[in-house]
């Protein structure tokens, strides 16, 4: 006759333990539990997956993740970089308001035009609902601002020239005036680590030290 487990609330048994039923752990415990979460109340549940969102917006210097919790039903994490910080929450970053874009050329650097953009040069853009086979290129990545043409006008990272023309980009709100832009802090470079003292151990000629 086979008794069901039902409490696994001692996690994973060593190697040194797999034998002895006698002991009170055996009764509550796995000999191994992978990819899973054990819960306070004994069950067991799957781990969270994991998935690329993103790469780093400054790959250049370290930049670390950390955990922030605000509610209980809000949860963020925090991707801390030299002189930035950039929320992350349900799978994806958190972004700015939606603009409309009307146009995106065919071009090493495609230009998108999106009316009172408000971007600067090195600004980041987060594309998704351009229609058509360019859209397959662009949607859902991030991309880098390599030179504000115009109020209205910007280049970016992106070659489009072998891709399908431009036929439309769904939602989105268009601005109707320039958006008020306040510019960011100065961010001072990182400080070089302070080097330590140096310590001798002995071997020196010192008031104390014996000479024949």
């Amino acid at each position: 006759m086979r008794i069901p487990q039902v409490n696994f609330s001692k996690g994973e048994l060593g190697p040194q333990l797999y034998g002895r039923f006698d002991v009170d752990a055996w009764q509550s415990a796995l000999r191994q539990a992978r990819n899973v979460i054990v819960m306070k109340y004994g069950g067991v549940t799957k781990r969270p997956g994991t998935r690329l969102v993103g790469q780093v917006i400054n790959a250049t210097e370290p930049a670390m993740l950390i955990p922030f919790q605000f509610s209980m039903t809000q949860t963020y994490a925090l991707e801390m970089g030299q002189g930035y910080m950039a929320p992350c929450a349900l799978g994806g970053r958190i972004l700015e308001s939606e603009q409309v874009i009307t146009a995106i050329t065919n071009a090493a650097q495609a230009q998108l035009t999106i009316a009172w953009h408000g971007f600067s040069a090195g600004d980041l853009i987060y594309l998704a609902g351009v229609e058509g086979g360019l859209g397959t290129l662009l949607n859902y990545r991030t991309w880098t601002v390599m030179a504000v043409i115009d109020a209205n006008t910007v280049s970016i990272n992106a070659d489009t020239s072998a891709s399908p023309a431009f036929t439309g980009c769904t939602g989105g709100t268009a601005n109707t005036a320039p958006p008020i832009v306040v510019p960011p802090p100065a961010v001072p470079p990182p400080v070089a680590p302070v080097p330590g003292p140096i310590i001798s151990y002995g071997g020196g000629i010192g008031i104390n030290s014996l000479e024949k």
